[in-house]
């Protein structure tokens, strides 16, 4: 049986453009995975008409938006757990991972038009990767998200000292990283698995 997971990627502004460039990994990873179909809806065609024209067309078991029944969603977006996450989890959805509180990112304004380039980004990229590879890997969501926590701590401990900070940006990451840490969980089935 072929698992499909879909994707959405806007790209309309700076929060967006670097979201959409974590999602590069991520979508390169499924592409190579026999057994494995990823719908990518990207830029401006991320919107909610082809969400549901790409819903009617197949039975994705993992998502990363909102608007399922009998599937796992992964939202990264601000605020969305405490609302969005419940609905969801009354209308049917097995689970729904997000942020109780605001997703935090740490950026380089001088890495606005190359996020990929940006080391501000690069702690926040790999949680939310470590997040996505977890799921696509079969393990349950209290494991992906346990997994991710400790991932967010990792990344906060292995920031350097502000010798290796000239523009002072360390205690900011390492903030935001705590934010996420704390904010980031589920509602719904535990042991759901993609």
């Amino acid at each position: 049986m072929v698992k499909a997971l879909l994707v959405t990627r806007p790209k309309h502004d700076i929060p967006t453009s670097y979201l959409y460039d974590f999602s590069n990994a991520i979508v390169k990873t499924v592409k190579e995975i026999n057994g494995m179909h990823i719908t990518t809806i990207e830029g401006d065609s991320a919107n909610r008409v082809n969400f549901e024209k790409s819903l009617a067309k197949e039975n994705y078991g993992l998502l990363n938006v909102f608007l399922t029944k009998e599937r796992i969603v992964y939202a990264l977006a601000c605020d969305s757990l405490e609302l969005l996450g419940k609905t969801a989890i009354e209308q049917g959805t097995k689970a729904y991972i997000g942020y109780k509180a605001r997703f935090m990112l740490v950026v380089d304004p001088t890495r606005f038009t190359s996020p990929n380039k940006d080391s501000n980004a690069l702690p926040f990229r790999k949680a939310c990767n470590r997040l996505i590879n977890s799921l696509i890997s079969g393990l349950p969501v209290a494991n992906a998200i346990e997994l991710t926590k400790k991932e967010y701590i990792s990344s906060i401990r292995s920031l350097g000292t502000s010798k290796d900070d000239p523009y002072g940006d360390v205690p900011l990451i390492r903030f935001a990283l705590a934010w996420n840490l704390e904010f980031l969980d589920m509602c719904g089935d535990p042991c759901a698995c993609f």
